[in-house]
């Protein structure tokens, strides 16, 4: 019980750490034409708005821990309501919780992981590098954006690959 929460709260970070690691790589200026929003300077003081870097990272780590939060909350309630409901959906009593095959579990970290840089490194090219008309820069949320993009496509990635041993398993049942 728990596995998709846990999962989620152990890849959500590291994927948006490498999304946002290959954004600062790859676009180096993007963190000093970055003009941060009136509404976090006053939140977060004048000092971090003298280091475009930090200043960079931090707005961008804000916008992402709401979004991971609600969607951990949202995910542990759903594995609560699942595992209240698993006794009622199990045949036999004593069945066993099902494990994910390691080509699916590897499928998923692999995926993920290109996925992130991937997105992190092409994201210039997304509404011009995050700049809208009228100078709202919007690359932190832009980041934050492909990191969970990219953990939905590494999860339908990590479903195709489990879909073979399925297929084999519902075969192999019916043969016997």
């Amino acid at each position: 019980m728990f596995r998709t929460v846990r999962t989620f709260l152990l890849a959500a970070p590291a994927v948006f750490v490498v999304t946002l690691t290959a954004f600062l790589l790859a676009h180096p200026r993007a963190a000093d034409t970055f003009s941060p929003y009136p509404f976090l300077v006053d939140a977060l003081g004048q000092a971090v708005t003298k280091r475009p870097v930090a200043r960079f990272v931090i707005i961008t780590t804000a916008f992402f821990l709401l979004p991971y939060l609600v969607t951990g909350v949202l995910l542990f309630l759903a594995d609560v309501g699942v595992g209240a409901a698993a006794p009622i959906w199990r045949r036999s009593g004593g069945a066993a919780e099902a494990s994910l095959p390691l080509e699916s579990r590897a499928g998923f970290v692999a995926s993920a992981a290109v996925l992130a840089l991937w997105t992190g490194v092409s994201l210039h090219r997304v509404a011009h590098g995050g700049e809208l008309p009228g100078g709202v820069n919007l690359a932190p949320v832009f980041v934050v954006l492909a990191s969970f993009v990219t953990l939905g496509l590494a999860l339908v990635v990590a479903g195709l690959l489990a879909i073979p041993r399925a297929l084999l398993g519902r075969f192999a049942s019916r043969a016997t």
